[in-house]
């Protein structure tokens, strides 16, 4: 390739040759023998050889290696994982799929003015184009495929709300996961299954490779505790998720501490960090997912809650109630508690608690998203919460007192607030918080099988109980930034040859994030990065 082309590669080289001096001007200031400029460490011999090397076998490496298998490529896929699935597999399974293109655009790019997360109207475009075509593409990875709609717009408010639709794929399973884990299968099927492609899994990249001239031509990763390389003649994708489980970056990104995560506990930023390297420039970093969730001993990840009974309360470390709970919305739920009181140099919300009573207890498990997320998946939760009381992981006390003892609130502040909430219930009116009783007219159905027509009820009836809550990451939006094309952009806005990304790392959403965007998000940029890495010109 000729750099004088290309002034990205001109720039860049300038740019690392600068360094290569300033080095070479330091060590012969220390003494030491010069050295000439080195280059880039590019394999004299490959392991294994593809066109296109997409790094993450969730549901955005799923729909990238297609794409770009059906493109004409070869295509390898490494998992860092035992198995594949990623957020994908352990998330509702939910695909945004608008009704239209304008309002589509119209609602993002809303929710873009509200939270002030730096926008860019071409992606969000590109986004909402390909997002009304969703459920086309699924059903054609597998005959005989069919979705069926759960919900809608998780901001009913906001402009264009109503052409805001989210579906699920049918299929064998059952459960909180059954659409995920009917995602996951369409997608294993259409990768392992039809097309065949190569899935090396328990195979962690690295590193990228890059060239003398910046271009990314292909990866080191680790399988059986050896180095192996594996070229990519024409492109690599990278598919590996976010930083949920890496404490740094969160502490480095994110107000609030302790925050847990509740997906898969492989996406710890590694393809962040190899991004970084290749040079290219972030963006979203704080923008998550994060609901609220119960931390348990028993598994690293969190248990994700959401209460579906209107008879509940949440209290801050002081035993106060600090907003109207029905405001909480299932994914920005780290925005509702991440308040820091510099006077009293803590976070008072972090952890809150649930408060309800038996009547509560007996109408079923607390958390109607139990099932969901990494741990979900692998635990049952009992009927009528006894288990879980059992465990300890849900206190429990025959007066308020005592709750407020085994959970060490201010006992006065528990009392003053169960007094005046179950005041204000019967008599019609949330005073403090304005949380309504009935569920207005007007209210949008994010979750049709989650609606109720009472949205707050008294706690009355002892014992009483309390569930520990942490902010929680289904997944995290920031990463290296990409264009309408899918191509990772340095730090001057300007594409790094050959490098792609789609999903979750990186991903459009900032602040305010819409259920099921990412899933859609995945299949999206899946095809565009797939497609666009297959067209490539072959390196050497």
């Amino acid at each position: 390739m000729n750099t004088k082309d290309n002034p990205t590669l001109t720039r860049r080289n300038a740019f690392r040759g600068g360094l290569a001096g300033a080095a070479a001007i330091g060590a012969a200031a220390l003494g030491a023998p010069q050295a000439q400029a080195s280059t880039p460490n590019v394999p004299k011999s490959w392991d294994l050889d593809a066109d296109v090397v997409c790094i993450g076998y969730g549901g955005a490496g799923a729909a990238s290696a297609i794409t770009a298998h059906d493109a004409g490529a070869k295509v390898i896929v490494l998992e860092k994982m035992p198995q594949g699935g990623g957020n994908t597999a352990v998330s509702l399974g939910g695909v945004l799929c608008p009704t239209n293109v304008e309002d589509a655009v119209t609602y993002i790019t809303a929710l873009y003015e509200f939270c002030h997360s730096e926008i860019d109207p071409a992606l969000i475009r590109a986004y909402a184009e390909l997002a009304v075509k969703n459920m086309d593409w699924l059903k054609g990875l597998k005959e005989g495929t069919q979705l069926a709609p759960y919900g809608g717009a998780g901001y009913p408010e906001v402009p264009g709300s109503a052409a805001i639709k989210k579906y699920g794929v049918r299929g064998k399973n059952r459960g909180a996961t059954s659409a995920a884990s009917n995602l996951w299968d369409l997608y294993t099927y259409a990768v392992e299954e039809q097309r065949k492609i190569q899935v090396l899994t328990s195979t962690p990249a690295k590193r990228l490779v890059t060239d003398a001239e910046g271009q990314v031509v292909g990866v080191i990763a680790e399988r059986d505790g050896k180095e192996i390389s594996v070229r990519a003649r024409r492109g690599v994708i990278l598919t590996t998720g976010g930083y949920e489980y890496d404490t740094a970056a969160k502490q480095n990104n994110l107000m609030g501490y302790p925050v847990y995560a509740i997906g898969n506990p492989g996406n710890t930023g590694d393809g962040i960090r190899m991004a970084q390297a290749a040079g290219a420039g972030l963006w979203h970093m704080n923008g998550v997912s994060g609901p609220l969730g119960i931390k348990v001993p028993e598994f690293d990840s969190a248990l994700m809650m959401e209460f579906g009974q209107p008879g509940y309360i949440y209290v801050d470390r002081d035993g106060l109630r600090f907003r109207d709970e029905r405001t909480v919305e299932a994914h920005s739920a780290l925005l509702a508690v991440n308040f820091y009181d510099t006077g009293a140099l803590r976070y008072p919300r972090i952890p809150c608690y649930g408060i309800f009573d038996e009547e509560t207890r007996l109408k079923g498990p607390i958390s109607v998203s139990v099932g969901l997320g990494y741990a979900g998946k692998r635990y049952a939760w009992s009927a009528d919460n006894s288990a879980e009381i059992a465990k300890g992981w849900i206190k429990k006390g025959q007066t308020v007192a005592e709750l407020a003892a085994a959970i060490k609130v201010d006992p006065a502040n528990l009392q003053a607030t169960l007094s005046r909430w179950n005041a204000d219930i019967k008599n019609g009116e949330d005073t403090q918080f304005h949380r309504p009783v009935k569920a207005p007219a007007t209210a949008g159905v994010a979750y049709q099988d989650r609606a109720t027509p009472t949205w707050s009820a008294p706690l009355e009836k002892p014992p009483f109980y309390a569930v520990e809550l942490w902010p929680s990451l289904l997944n995290t939006q920031g990463g290296p930034r990409r264009n309408v094309k899918g191509q990772v952009l340095d730090a001057f806005g300007e594409p790094i040859p050959r490098l792609y990304s789609a999903g979750e790392i990186g991903s459009m959403w900032g602040i305010i994030y819409q259920g099921a965007g990412n899933n859609a998000e995945s299949i999206i940029f899946g095809q565009i990065a797939g497609k666009n890495a297959a067209i490539e010109t072959p390196t050497g």
